[in-house]
Parts: C-alpha cells; structure tokens; sequence
C-alpha cells in the first residue's frame, strides 16, 4: 500500500464526512424552523376561529398607537369600575361569553399570565402574543 494514496483518502473521508454533517445539520435547522413557523400559525388560526370576537377586540386595542405599550387587561362586568392608575384594558364577561374559556385557554398557551393582585382578575400579555395581535407575528 501507497502512504501517499491512504494519506489522500484518509483526508478526502474527513473532508466527506465534515461537509456531510455540516450540510446534514444545515437542512435540518431549516427544516425544523419550517415546521414551527406552521405550528404557530396554525395556532393562530385556531385562536381567531375559537374566539374570533375576542381576538378582533384585542386587535383593534392594539391597532390604536397610544395603546402600543399596554400589556395589562382585566377581565370584569362591563358596569363594574376598577381604581387602577396605569393604563390597562378591559375584557367584560357580559360582552364576551366565552371570555372565561378564552382566558383559560390562552393561560395554558402562555401567550398571558395571570398577575391577579386582589379580587379582579388580572393579566398581563406576553410579547409574543402582542406580537401577533399588532401583526408582526
């Protein structure tokens, strides 16, 4: 056996076998994105076709540009007041029927948090959430 021919063929199966795994783990990245990016929006189009009242009340909230910073809703009848000195949204239970299973739903999708600091509920939205509902998502 040729040292010159191993050496040669021993350098070429590294070389193979790096642009195998590089190239391998490149497509596989790509294709993992692929399918999160479908997960997520299927989950939003499940969201809207679950809650579409809702979510289009949300939406609008968001569309307003003093509301861009708001990340704190409650959730109450609408002929009840809440003494709160920041800006905040308001969800009511006699507009929305579905708004206690909505509010379930999207707490175990953590796209919202429950910060309840007394007896009215509270929420606050996560950035991904507000991302979708001001369409960027």
């Amino acid at each position: 056996m040729d040292l010159v021919s191993v050496g040669i063929g021993f350098i070429g199966g590294i070389f193979t076998g790096a642009a195998g795994t590089y190239f391998g783990n490149k497509y596989t990245d790509i294709r993992h994105k692929k399918e999160a990016m479908k997960a997520e929006i299927s989950l939003w189009k499940e969201l809207e076709k679950k809650f579409p009242t809702l979510i289009n009340e949300m939406k609008d909230d968001f569309s307003k540009p003093e509301n861009s910073g708001v990340r704190k809703f409650f959730i109450k009848e609408k002929n009840t007041i809440v003494n709160n000195s920041e800006h905040s949204f308001e969800y009511h239970t006699d507009v929305h029927t579905d708004l206690t299973a909505a509010i379930l739903y999207l707490v175990d999708l953590e796209l919202i948090e429950d910060i309840t600091p007394s007896n009215c509920p509270m929420y606050r939205f996560r950035e991904k959430f507000v991302d979708y509902l001001k369409g960027n998502a």
